[in-house]
């Protein structure tokens, strides 16, 4: 069909001008190849809006509505000390993840994993907090509807293979011969939806009966903080997912599982050993297996070894029940203190605690005992001599032992950001794989979370200030527009000195 020399500059790739009586059209279209047909065909999209050779490009109401429905709203005052915070904290695996992902996906994930962090926004409330924020001057720089974020979402959920190639990168950048253990626990999660196969009525430590999900997380005990993450589904035990998350994540050389108490069995160990995991599992103290008969006598530190952890002194000895391998741990200011509370409870519990009792128990109080199965990483000799360094002096593997069962208070301590400050521990989500993005959002949301978590503990002001604290403050700090330039609101010299003290300046 002959058009007119005047319309030819409205047409751009994948448009098409048509007449259609007296007036002229502009069409999106798209190509796509027939393999009945065998060729390509033109197949039209929609409507963009009408020609004339007076007024030129008219948009059709429709399509302008939908691009007005893509700009971000007029907002001259914006939320700057979040975006600035979490952008601080998250400046590495915000790179990474932009060259991971293309910039649409990785800004948008981004955007929706701060307002987690922040606001603990669901997805209908996201929208909002995203305009109102300076990211929105520099991450998805426009307007992220409902389904904008959804679709995103259910992007990463359905490539979880690219999201696992992300998360293996979080530990490639450690040396080899510096790489500590990655330790492996999970937490379960309340799910609510009837649309979900996956959740499922499980063991939890709660006995909560609602229907569950699972998830098993990897923590560096190095890096101190999570890398990986996988849904499992509510009825699956640790043991059999273990093996599986491991295999995705390809550290099996580096993993140990830490359990709790209430997890040793003859059956699970077994079933650790067949598939060569490592683990570090602690016993209650009324297990047969504990021999306390060294304690038992007066001189037993003669015959013992000991360490120092966070300042208190640790004696342990280290024996075989079959074959099993088992250490026994004292802690003489953990047993002073369970001595006293045990003692002062006599008094007002008769019917649960009495003297005979105490002298029962009196070799138990202090002790921590664990059954284990783990070797000590050995650095590789490069021949080379650092002059910078001492060469630092080899922990026995008791140490190990110890020191990375008491990580799972770190691991714990993240479960409960992410089940109690993201409030996400229980989800509503109808789709797998939108399930499977949001998960993946909290998983970044955590991220920033712990890292902002050590840095108050570094600058040991955690005593004073939580994460939750310092994020509150930090909401407080705005950009307004000027002259069509962006400038930060004033803030205080107390607050200035604080953030100073977790390395981030507001200066600028």
């Amino acid at each position: 069909m002959h058009l007119p020399d005047w319309t030819k500059k409205y047409k751009e790739p994948h448009t098409d001008i048509r007449r259609i009586g007296n007036g002229f059209y502009k069409y999106e279209v798209s190509f796509v190849y027939s393999k009945t047909k065998k060729r390509t065909e033109k197949k039209t999209i929609r409507l963009l809006g009408k020609l004339t050779e007076k007024d030129g490009f008219i948009p059709s109401s429709k399509d302008r509505l939908r691009r007005m429905s893509d700009e971000l709203p007029q907002v001259d005052i914006k939320t700057f000390g979040v975006y600035h915070l979490f952008s601080d904290l998250m400046k590495e695996e915000i790179a990474s993840l932009k060259a991971a992902f293309v910039d649409e996906q990785s800004e948008g994930l981004l955007s929706f994993s701060m307002m987690r962090w922040a606001y603990q926004t669901p997805i209908k409330r996201a929208t909002y907090y995203h305009s109102h924020d300076f990211c929105s001057e520099e991450w998805r720089t426009k307007n992220m509807s409902d389904k904008t974020i959804s679709l995103n979402l259910r992007w990463f959920g359905e490539n979880r293979e690219k999201v696992v190639g992300w998360m293996r990168t979080l530990l490639s950048d450690v040396p080899e011969d510096e790489q500590n253990f990655v330790l492996m626990d999970s937490t379960h999660a309340v799910s609510v939806s009837e649309n979900l196969s996956i959740n499922a009525k499980g063991y939890n430590p709660d006995f909560d009966l609602d229907k569950q999900i699972r998830l098993m997380y990897l923590f560096s005990a190095q890096m101190k903080q999570p890398v990986y993450y996988r849904l499992i589904n509510g009825n699956i035990t640790d043991v059999k997912s273990m093996m599986l998350s491991v295999k995705e994540m390809n550290i099996k050389d580096k993993v140990v599982f830490i359990a709790d108490k209430g997890f040793f069995s003859a059956e699970n160990v077994a079933m650790m050993e067949e598939e060569k995991l490592s683990y570090i599992i602690p016993l209650k103290r009324n297990n047969s297996f504990i021999d306390f008969s060294p304690l038992k006598r007066g001189d037993f530190k003669k015959e013992m070894q000991y360490f120092i952890f966070q300042d208190r002194i640790i004696w342990y000895y280290a024996y075989q029940k079959g074959n099993y391998k088992l250490i026994t741990f004292l802690d003489e200011a953990l047993r002073i203190k369970e001595e006293r509370d045990y003692l002062s409870r006599i008094e007002s519990h008769p019917e649960e605690y009495s003297k005979n009792k105490f002298d029962e128990n009196l070799h138990h109080f202090g002790t921590l005992s664990m059954i284990y199965d783990m070797d000590i990483p050995k650095k590789e000799e490069t021949g080379k001599k650092s002059k910078k360094k001492k060469p630092e002096k080899e922990k026995p593997l008791e140490q190990t032992v110890y020191e990375s069962y008491k990580q799972r208070g770190e691991i714990e301590t993240m479960f409960d950001s992410y089940k109690n400050y993201l409030d996400a521990d229980v989800s509503y989500m109808q789709n797998r794989y939108v399930l499977e993005g949001w998960l993946f959002a909290n998983f970044i949301a955590m991220m920033a979370y712990y890292k902002l978590y050590v840095r108050l503990r570094q600058a040991e002001i955690l005593s004073k200030y939580s994460p939750k604290d310092i994020i509150e403050q930090a909401k407080a700090i705005h950009k307004m527009k000027i002259k069509g330039a962006w400038h930060r609101s004033e803030l205080t010299e107390k607050t200035r000195r604080l953030f100073a003290k977790i390395g981030i300046d507001y200066l600028n």
